[in-house]
């Protein structure tokens, strides 16, 4: 009786599959010089701290001689030159490795992005386009787009009114992480932390990463008791598998706050009907100054500016109403924030709402 054995191909390396299509070159996503562009030519790309690296990064968490991109025609070799730190691709420790449009490489504590297409000045500006928006160490979105996403579902909720929750969570003790395991171990936490989450919430949920060690989660169609639900599973999820960095565990908590947007809406009335609104202030937000974006560290309006009284006061009707918005946009993230400092206060690994 004859029998057909199947066949099993190994692929050793792609290298031959993954031949730049025209020009190619590396974008800095994340460390210094964010949003650099260097280009690839043909032969061998020196990566390190030293001066005579075609591609300098001058960091202590880069060796001289880190790592060297080889372009030939059959394709283009990522190598590792015995760093100390190590070279990744795709989160993945490399000696020697083939590059595929997209890829990420991580050299010291800078993420660099590996476009390769026909167009590759499109691909960059496309690149640039999405740094404004998405984290380069997480993968998720950033402040700037959380604040923006803000704005729009709570104008979409309170208009139809519809339910709207806020989280807000930090990696407790991230400094001390940052101190006792060395920078490259708090990052390698914030990218799984990331990857983790980001894995594990509906594709609706607007997630960010709002500071150094700071996240948030805006939950449309989400009342309050969803928001707690939510705020447990990311708790339990945190908890699921341990994190770590060159083969070391290291201990990782969250805090988080909660808030849903019909407990401001009660607060400050509706917007879309009320004569006028309180400060975010007045909500209860002890420790937040007015028109203080929790988001970040910098001050000032959603707008990016501050308006003289003469121009609030002139502002009537459809512009009213989106300052009332506003408003509330300021007042649930002060709520939210302060609830987050509640549950820090009473230890870690707590959520408050």
């Amino acid at each position: 009786m004859n029998i057909r054995r199947k066949t099993v191909v190994t692929v050793i390396s792609k290298i031959g599959d993954r031949k730049p299509k025209a020009d190619a070159c590396l974008v800095v996503i994340y460390g210094q010089a964010i949003g650099h562009k260097y280009l690839l030519k043909p032969g061998e790309i020196l990566i390190g701290r030293s001066s005579q690296a075609q591609i300098q990064i001058d960091h202590e968490s880069v060796s001289r001689r880190h790592a060297r991109i080889v372009l030939s025609e059959n394709g283009v070799a990522l190598s590792d030159l015995g760093s100390t730190n190590g070279t990744y691709v795709n989160d993945e420790a490399i000696t020697e490795r083939g590059l595929g449009n997209g890829d990420l490489i991580k050299v010291g504590r800078t993420i660099l992005k590996y476009l390769s297409t026909d167009n590759i000045e499109a691909a960059y500006y496309e690149e640039i386009y999405r740094l404004t928006t998405i984290d380069g160490l997480t993968r998720c979105f950033n402040g700037r787009y959380a604040r923006e996403a803000l704005v729009r579902e709570v104008s979409r909720a309170s208009r139809y009114k519809r339910p709207l929750s806020l989280l807000m969570f930090d990696v407790d003790d991230f400094a001390r992480i940052n101190e006792e395991f060395g920078h490259l171990a708090g990052d390698a936490v914030l990218a799984q932390l990331g990857k983790r989450l980001a894995r594990r919430i509906r594709r609706e949920d607007i997630f960010a990463r709002t500071g150094g060690g700071e996240f948030a989660i805006l939950a449309p169609e989400v009342d309050k008791a969803g928001a707690v639900h939510l705020g447990q599973r990311l708790l339990r999820i945190i908890g699921e598998t341990a994190f770590g960095f060159d083969e070391v565990q290291i201990p990782v908590t969250l805090s988080l706050g909660a808030a849903a947007l019909d407990e401001v809406v009660e607060a400050e009335g509706d917007p879309t009907t009320a004569p006028g609104v309180r400060t975010a202030a007045a909500a209860g937000t002890a420790g937040t100054a007015p028109g203080t974006d929790v988001f970040s560290s910098q001050t000032g309006t959603f707008g990016g500016g501050t308006e003289s009284g003469a121009e609030s006061g002139s502002r009537t009707g459809s512009g009213e109403i989106h300052d009332r918005f506003h408003t509330l946009c300021e007042s649930l993230m002060s709520l939210t924030r302060q609830r987050l400092a509640k549950a820090k206060s009473q230890g870690k690994g707590r959520l408050q709402a």
